[in-house]
């Protein structure tokens, strides 16, 4: 065997192990917490819920670096019952809204993937809980009223101890001209199911993007200034 052969086929070797290596070596191991400490958690945030009106309004700034969650999620981590009611449907709890932690202790069934979630969630440096308040959309809900359908909401800013931070309010409704199109459907005595289901997934998706502006600045006011001081 000449000696270039050989270097060769040490070098094969050489390369076959060190890939066999870091296949087989396993990563930094990810932190673990009781799940519990979550739920007590949840149940603190739920309790300090404040009445409407009852917390200062967030900055846009205080909107941005949080964990993320809807209510609904935040009853299920608090193991608490969910009430039947419109308020905590799917399409106005979109799992989108949930920081991937909080989906995967909801939806895993692996202890040490809830661990890890639970963990990733108490090191949170605060909670964002998107809570709606109050469903106003009859073709949603399957009433055939024409009135366009609204939806009222907080975003409710938590410290990780779970104590109130501020809160800000946004409403968002149907899009018009989808309402229109549901008004055109129904000509019959009741709603059908099918144009029903499009409006709920129409104001789920108008949520979506009603959220994805809460963290914008409010914009500034370039018109010309207010002398109304200045009328008799």
């Amino acid at each position: 065997m000449s000696v270039r052969s050989s270097a060769r086929n040490v070098l094969v070797v050489a390369l076959a192990t060190l890939t066999f290596g870091a296949c087989g070596k396993k990563g930094p191991k990810l932190p673990e917490a009781d799940p519990a400490k979550l739920a007590t958690l949840a149940a603190t945030m739920l309790k300090n819920a404040p009445l409407p009106a009852g917390a200062r309004e967030c900055k846009y700034e205080e909107m941005l670096g949080n964990a993320t969650m809807t209510r609904k999620t935040l009853l299920e981590l608090a193991k608490q019952p969910l009430e039947n009611r419109p308020e905590l449907s799917d399409w106005v709890n979109p799992g989108e809204l949930d920081s991937p932690a909080a989906r995967q202790l909801v939806e895993s069934t692996d202890p040490t993937r809830q661990r890890q979630a639970a963990a990733e969630l108490l090191l949170a440096p605060s909670f964002l809980i998107y809570n709606v308040d109050l469903v106003d959309a009859p073709i949603p809900l399957g009433v055939k009223d024409f009135k366009r359908g609204h939806v009222g909401a907080r975003a409710l800013r938590y410290d990780k101890a779970g104590n109130l931070i501020c809160a800000s309010v946004f409403l968002w409704t149907n899009d018009p001209q989808k309402q229109l199109w549901a008004i055109e459907k129904s000509d019959k005595p009741m709603i059908d199911p099918e144009v029903q289901k499009a409006m709920q997934k129409d104001l789920r998706e108008q949520m979506l993007l009603r959220v994805a502006g809460l963290g914008a600045p409010a914009p500034k006011f370039t018109g010309p200034a207010d002398d109304r001081h200045d009328r008799n």
